[in-house]
């Protein structure tokens, strides 16, 4: 998983526990995301579905938004890195966004509460 640091919008690596998946991170701004992801994915064929979710850790108290990936290169430094530069590119600089890639149990869990709006065929 990574975060992407709120003030310079670095990649930073970090390991968290249990993920709880609350729902879909939708509206005008996230709309805008995602069409800027979109581009990005269709040159990446490794990623096959990306969602953009409200998402609580087990040891944080407050929900976040996550860009959630299923990818053949699980833990793609360059996609976390390109992500930031997006994010630099185009929003303020005051909101994280975690980047984590899942595993199967994960997007199974995911896939109840939120619709990836990103996906290749299979």
């Amino acid at each position: 998983m990574g975060l992407l640091d709120a003030w310079s919008r670095r990649a930073i690596e970090r390991r968290e526990g249990r993920v709880e998946f609350l729902g879909e991170q939708s509206g005008h701004v996230e709309d805008t995301l995602k069409r800027e992801l979109l581009l990005e994915f269709a040159t990446r064929p490794d990623i096959r579905r990306a969602y953009l979710a409200r998402v609580s850790f087990h040891s944080q108290s407050e929900e976040s938004v996550a860009l959630c990936i299923v990818s053949a290169r699980p833990e793609d430094r360059s996609l976390v890195l390109r992500v930031g530069e997006i994010l630099r590119r185009r929003f303020a600089n005051d909101v994280p966004l975690d980047v984590l890639f899942l595993t199967r149990e994960q997007e199974s869990e995911l896939a109840k509460v939120c619709s990836p709006f990103y996906s290749t065929a299979t």
